[in-house]
């Protein structure tokens, strides 16, 4: 099956296949029709046709077999791929249908034009699919890293306590730090603390080290150092010292891993399709008349609904409503996420530097998409005596939810345990139910059980034990109220730890708009096992402008109540950008405050006072990031994720990425754009009327794919002093040269245009150049060139003879 061409080169094609005569081919062995008819059948040629379905062109030309007996005959493939189900017991041979025998079908083939009508009812059409997705192709994915390095910090001071008008100094420093290296073959990242107080220094502490590269052309990751295990949602991650690989599904944003939505119908008439997915319009489409079915139903996580319209020519509308429910929990089928490490555990992350087990671990996890409705899971771990594993499943719950069960087992210094867990979630037209249930049983174990530092005492055991919960339940339920613009969200929580201390958390939220730019909330929790555990907090935030905020509301908890009220200018991303919040919290416990931020170009800083009871306190905090990439040593912002160096080629050219304005460039005419959607492409462009005269600008606009916490450089190629100027040429007698005179300079050809006017570039003191013009006539022109840094070299009346 071929789509269909232009008609005169379709019918050259078709005519000379008409002309050929296949092979005979006998109903004996190996012959496509092999063991399925009486006697000797053969195919007598080979037809290519345009199909025609019920008077309509379908837009493809079918292959069909013609055989001795007169008949046509075509595989089930190339029948439902030009719109003809296959049907009935008509099935000649493995593969071949004989089109005379299809039930309600009637076939009439126009040899001239080489063309197949077919008459048929709607249950002899096969459906046409409309695929509604918007994946990339599949060369999408992470850009090239340059070479770089990068130093994020993070500077906290605060001062003593100012009572009753004494003054103290400062009282210390604290500062975080993450140090990046970055290259083609992977980044390098350390991160530590160092602190100062009361006169000492507290020395520095080692959070992690690790080197990641990512493979975006299979979706993996390599880790090796520091790193977090991989998990499900049954299992529990640990950290490690040693070397990991997961798949990174990350690496291809434009990849959807969950399966989504689908829909089928029939439309009675060529009809126009519509499809709306909450209440925006993802699809507007022509389908033929018969079956049709929508796959991939543009959707994102949670409930939701799609409205399908058929419009007939006539304007008759048939609308149809399709719930569906989009879950993380599902893969699409036959997707593989996996990770799989190895190492020696890691304890008192963030307060010691160097605290490993001296045992070595290993665990795996996996979930396979085996179908569209059922994902498997998987996972096991081991090491030191230990072995666990488990597996599970996740399925979809119609088109209303989606759950999972899942079972493990475990054996650890002579002893045996096991767990289960069972998860759901459901949404439907605003309501949410969210519940969760597990139970550990004997002496079940995993990595962090057996790996935790010992606690000294029942309290400490209490809040710092890492044994694996006896217990745990979860629900939580979200009601739209119909009557009212609000929402109502109850939720309980039962946790017993393995020690058999309980708490049983139950909490309920409510939040109502007031107009446009108002909110009123209110919140509330209990511990049924200790009630004076609790909290209630309510009140109102009205938003002025866009980012000016006025908030005030009670807070009530077991030490007392407060009237808390805040004034506030929320600072954003764009560079000049500056906030302020005030602060008071008057009641048991009373407080005030007051800050100041500011983000410039190169950092951001913020100071703030605060007032508890008698006591003030200062504090003030700088955060940013040094960078040396590109070519160029940059004080930026600090840079999170992914970052490009943009060369412009002069200086001061005011740079915009995703046709937002983000800075100009600097004196080396680079700039540094951080923010960037990591492996996906980010559009920059530039303003030409910033740069200067005499250069060469190649392109304004361009695009770049920057990888995971790592970098690109980003060039327009434009050149300073190009040696370009724009030359005017005239004839013997003082007229402007033709429009469209053909010229050539240093073996490359150019054009005149009005005026006889034509830029060159790359010229020399002495330059001379040969001109065709119009009617066959050759001229030639000499002209001395001298450069003029920073303006338009022009070149007047350059005589051609």
């Amino acid at each position: 099956m071929k789509p269909v061409w232009p008609y005169s080169a379709a019918s050259a094609l078709l005519t000379i296949a008409l002309g050929l005569v296949g092979k005979p081919v006998s109903a004996g062995e190996g012959s496509a029709f092999s063991g399925t008819a009486p006697g000797l059948v053969e195919v007598v040629r080979e037809l290519y046709l345009e199909v025609f379905i019920n008077e309509r062109p379908v837009g493809m030309i079918g292959n069909f077999k013609e055989l001795s007996t007169g008949e046509l005959a075509a595989t089930g493939q190339e029948l439902r791929e030009v719109g003809i189900e296959p049907r009935g017991d008509s099935r000649f041979g493995e593969n071949f249908f004989l089109l005379n025998e299809l039930p309600d079908l009637v076939v009439a083939v126009d040899e001239a034009g080489q063309r197949l009508f077919v008459t048929v009812g709607h249950e002899g059409l096969a459906a046409r699919t409309l695929d509604l997705s918007q994946d990339a192709d599949d060369e999408s994915g992470a850009g090239r890293s340059i070479y770089g390095a990068l130093l994020n910090y993070a500077l906290f001071a605060t001062s003593h306590s100012f009572e009753r008008g004494q003054t103290g100094l400062l009282k210390g420093v604290s500062g975080s730090f993450e140090a990046r290296l970055f290259s083609p073959h992977g980044t390098f990242s350390q991160s530590f603390l160092a602190g100062y107080t009361d006169g000492q220094l507290d020395g520095l502490t080692r959070l992690a080290t690790s080197w990641t590269r990512d493979d975006d052309e299979r979706l993996l990751t390599w880790r090796a150092g520091d790193l977090v295990s991989g998990g499900l949602a049954w299992t529990r991650p640990v950290y490690l010292g040693g070397v990991q690989l997961q798949r990174n599904f990350g690496l291809r944003p434009d990849l959807v891993t969950l399966p989504l939505p689908s829909f089928s119908g029939t439309a009675a008439v060529p009809s126009t399709l519509e499809v709306y997915a909450d209440n925006t319009r993802r699809f507007s489409g022509a389908v033929d008349e018969g079956p049709f079915e929508l796959v991939n139903l543009p959707a994102v996580s949670g409930a939701g609904s799609a409205r399908i319209v058929l419009r007939d020519a006539q304007g008759r509308e048939t609308e149809a409503t399709l719930p569906f429910y989009a879950s993380t929990r599902l893969l699409r089928r036959g997707l593989l996420d996996f990770s799989a490490e190895a190492g020696f555990p890691r304890r008192a992350f963030g307060s010691r530097s160097s605290d490993y087990d001296s045992r070595l671990m290993a665990s795996a996890s996996m979930r396979y998409g085996l179908t569209d409705r059922l994902t498997l899971e998987g996972h096991v771990e081991g090491g030191g005596g230990l072995v666990n594993g488990g597996a599970g499943i996740a399925f979809p719950i119609g088109p209303y939810g989606a759950a999972s069960l899942a079972a493990a087992a475990s054996h650890f210094d002579g002893e045996s345990g096991g767990l289960v867990n069972g998860s759901v979630e459901l949404g439907f037209e605003g309501w949410s139910l969210r519940g969760r249930l597990q139970r550990s049983f004997g002496a079940y174990h995993d990595i962090a059980s057996v790996t935790a530092l010992p606690v000294s005492s029942d309290l400490e055991a209490r809040w710092l034990g890492a044994g694996v919960p006896r217990a745990i339940d979860q629900i939580s339920l979200g009601i739209p109220l119909r009557f009212d613009p609000s929402t109502l969200s109850l939720s309980y929580t039962h946790i017993e730890d393995a020690h058999s201390e309980s708490s049983r958390i139950l909490s309920l939220s409510y939040s109502r708009r007031i107009a446009r730019r108002g909110n009123f909330y209110l919140t509330g929790f209990v511990d049924a096992e200790e009630k004076e555990n609790f909290g209630v907090f309510g009140g109102i935030s009205i938003a002025f402008g866009e980012n000016f905020n006025v908030s005030s509301g009670i807070e009530s908890r077991p030490d007392g109540t407060r009237l808390v009220s805040q004034l506030s200018r929320q600072e954003t991303r764009e560079e000049g950008s500056f906030g302020w919040r005030l602060r008071s919290a008057e009641g048991g416990r009373s407080e005030r405050s007051a800050s100041l931020s500011y983000r410039g170009r190169h950092g951001r800083i913020e100071g703030a006072l605060y007032q508890r009871d008698d006591a003030f306190q200062a504090e003030a905090s700088l955060d940013g990031a040094l960078v040396l990439a590109g070519g160029g040593a940059f004080v930026a912002n600090r840079i999170d994720g992914a970052f490009a160096v943009v060369d412009t080629g002069a200086p001061g050219v005011a740079v915009s990425h995703q046709n937002r304005p983000v800075g100009t460039s600097d004196r080396w005419g680079r700039l540094l754009v951080s923010d960037l959607v990591a492996n996906e492409e980010n559009a920059f462009s530039i303003d030409p009327a910033d740069l200067p005269l005499d250069t060469d600008i190649p392109m304004t606009a361009t695009s770049a794919v920057p990888p995971r916490k790592g970098g690109v450089a980003v060039a327009f190629g434009v050149e300073r002093q190009a040696h370009g100027a724009l030359v005017f040429f005239v004839n013997g007698e003082g007229a402007p040269l033709p429009v469209g005179s053909v010229g050539a300079f240093q073996g490359h050809a150019f054009f005149i245009g009005y005026d006889g006017a034509t830029y060159l570039t790359g010229l020399g003191r002495e330059n001379a150049v040969r001109i065709e013009l119009p009617d066959g006539q050759v001229c030639a022109a000499s002209f001395a060139y001298r450069s003029q840094p920073g303006e338009q070299v022009q070149l007047e009346a350059v005589p051609c003879r």
